[in-house]
């Protein structure tokens, strides 16, 4: 008899904690950049007739903020969105609202959260890239690709010479000399020992699914021999002027030192000059006290 109504008590609670449910018609939603959409949120009849509903976004990058709080819109989605019963509506969404919804009711002591991903879709735009017009063969170099509008990120393809390059050159006859290695992900195309096999013009493509790819400007990239012929020359002038500075301090101390010799000698015989002058004085006074005796 215990055990019956210990059972029956049981399912009594875990039913009255799983009444307190909110429901999403999807957990992740995706539109375009510019259009509307909306995000529903439903809830059991458990919280009560006017149950407190919250609304809270949180970025990309990890901030988090209302944006329906009290039952009031929040200033910097005024005029954006409207709360209904059952979900809010996007009149237009930028590329600035993707990231985490959360659902949040409370009432009659019960409380229960949802989240919806919202992820706002925006073609690719011509991707920033970073070639090298010269480098030296046997040096590590890295061309670098980036599209900094697609959404959802893009993946990329680099071209040389207007031919694709596969992602992995050990897989395809015509490339197998080369030893480059591509991050698709990243927009990395890297020479671990570049050679002059790799002389070429190329781009990057961007492309997400959204929109046609965009490639970027073209850039010759010429591999060389390192030219030692000047280094000698320009070694050598250095190595001279690198000379000539402490002979040129020497010489300026020497100077220097000989002028404050010369600055001392002539102090001395200044003083010397005084000592006579002085005792010059001394025997014109002498000569007159004789003069005047009898």
């Amino acid at each position: 008899m215990l055990t019956f109504v210990f059972v029956c008590l049981s399912i009594s609670l875990t039913g009255l904690h799983a009444a307190f449910t909110v429901v999403v018609a999807s957990p992740s939603v995706k539109v375009k950049e510019n259009e509307g959409v909306d995000l529903k949120c439903a809830y059991t009849a458990d919280f009560g007739a006017t149950p407190r509903i919250e609304w809270k976004f949180k970025d990309l990058k990890g901030y988090q903020f209302f944006i329906y709080f009290a039952g009031m819109i929040t200033a910097e989605y005024a005029g954006r969105i409207t709360v209904y019963d059952g979900g809010l509506r996007f009149n237009k969404v930028t590329r600035a609202d993707t990231g985490d919804y959360d659902c949040e009711v409370s009432g009659n002591a019960g409380y229960d959260e949802k989240t919806i991903k919202l992820r706002v879709l925006v073609p690719p735009s011509k991707p920033v890239s970073r070639i090298p017009s010269s480098v030296r063969t046997g040096s590590n170099v890295r061309l670098t690709c980036f599209d900094v509008d697609g959404s959802p990120p893009s993946t990329y393809k680099w071209y040389k010479d207007n031919t694709p390059l596969p992602e992995d050159p050990t897989m395809f006859p015509n490339f197998k000399n080369l030893t480059y290695k591509m991050n698709i992900f990243s927009g990395n195309l890297e020479f671990p020992s570049i050679s002059k096999l790799d002389t070429g013009s190329y781009f990057c493509e961007a492309f997400n699914g959204e929109g046609a790819p965009q490639r970027g400007d073209a850039v010759h990239m010429e591999v060389h021999d390192e030219d030692n012929s000047q280094a000698p020359a320009v070694s050598s002038s250095l190595s001279t002027e690198t000379q000539n500075v402490p002979s040129k301090i020497t010489m300026n101390h020497m100077l220097e030192k000989q002028y404050g010799v010369f600055m001392l000698q002539e102090v001395k015989l200044k003083l010397e000059i005084q000592k006579l002058e002085l005792e010059i004085t001394k025997l014109k006074l002498e000569l007159q006290k004789l003069g005047q005796e009898p």
